[in-house]
């Protein structure tokens, strides 16, 4: 049996969280500071970077490769958004509780469409996302 990929657990530890809790709130800590706030209410899904590196390595761990776009980044956020969308969950990325991006049922792409290819990633805060993945 061969082991699954970052990315692919990554996808389903998101999505059973949506399934399986209804309401609650995770704050990650790392050496007195606080991280990332995951807040989970009804089908919707808010993870809150407050330290803005941490979303640049997640990306760069799912996509598993070297490239330094931010549009290839945010492609790997697709298998995702579709997976979430297929289920009926909303997750919205936030920075400093400010929503960059917003990924699955309640997604409605503008330009950002035509670069992931899904209509299930909104790009709502361009500046705020190349901050965080930069």
């Amino acid at each position: 049996m061969r082991p699954l990929s970052s990315k692919t657990r990554l996808l389903e530890i998101v999505v059973w969280l949506g399934q399986t809790l209804r309401q609650g709130e995770i704050r990650l800590h790392t050496d007195g500071t606080e991280n990332v706030k995951l807040q989970i209410e009804s089908n919707k899904i808010n993870l809150d970077f407050l330290q803005g590196n941490l979303l640049k390595d997640m990306l760069d761990l799912g996509a598993e490769m070297e490239e330094e776009s931010i549009l290839k980044r945010l492609k790997t956020l697709k298998d995702l958004a579709e997976k979430l969308k297929e289920k009926g969950l909303t997750m919205t990325i936030s920075h400093k509780e400010h929503t960059v991006l917003t990924l699955g049922k309640e997604a409605h792409p503008k330009t950002s469409q035509v670069i992931t290819r899904t209509n299930a990633i909104e790009v709502n805060n361009l500046v705020g996302l190349v901050k965080l993945v930069k």
